[in-house]
């Protein structure tokens, strides 16, 4: 059985400075449009010049790509330490109670600036996020527990709409109300028309 060779310090170097250049980018996004900051700017803060920026990202653009990537990090962990409940609307409500903790923990500035129309990603097919959430609607049709007219995945897209649309309110109001109970409330009740009633009794 084979282990893992140590990283040597040339890599570990390597993946501080990328780090370094994604959390000035971060930082740098809670004041300005990433459109607006300039590839020097993001350099400078990570204390590196410009040449070596295109070590590592190719635009500005794989920026918001390694932040999605880490939410897909973020939200594989916390999935993963939730029990089932017996309840697929409990299950489905509790998945995008994590997709507002991770809103928060992100911080609404960092967030206003990807709820803009020119980022793709959003629309993006194939997400770990968006597969998890699938797979799981999927479960619950395979159960009897949600309608069999409409595919997971178009339900899947159905849910994020709205979810997307809570974020982005929450984003209006500047963050002034609790965004993880009002996903809650508001998911809840949206859940409900993808639940099959319970039989009647004879």
């Amino acid at each position: 059985m084979s282990k893992n060779k140590p990283l040597t310090s040339r890599q570990l170097q390597s993946i501080q400075t990328k780090n370094n250049l994604f959390e000035s980018a971060v930082k740098l996004m809670k004041q300005h449009s990433l459109e607006d900051i300039t590839i020097a700017e993001i350099c400078r803060g990570a204390g590196v010049s410009v040449g070596s920026f295109y070590n590592y990202f190719s635009t500005k653009s794989d920026i918001l790509i390694q932040m999605y990537e880490q939410a897909d990090g973020y939200f594989d962990q916390k999935f993963r330490d939730l029990e089932p409940s017996a309840s697929i609307r409990n299950d489905i409500v509790d998945y995008f109670k994590i997709y507002a903790d991770y809103n928060l923990n992100v911080g609404i500035e960092t967030v206003k600036q990807l709820y803009t129309c020119n980022n793709k990603l959003f629309i993006a097919k194939g997400r770990y996020m968006q597969n998890v959430l699938q797979a799981l609607l999927e479960k619950g049709q395979a159960g009897g527990q949600l309608i069999a007219d409409m595919t997971a995945e178009d339900m899947t897209e159905y849910l994020f709409i709205a979810a997307r649309g809570v974020i982005y309110n929450w984003c209006l109001h500047e963050g002034s109300y609790d965004l993880e109970r009002k996903m809650e409330e508001y998911m809840g009740r949206l859940v409900v028309v993808f639940v099959n009633a319970p039989p009647t009794l004879p």
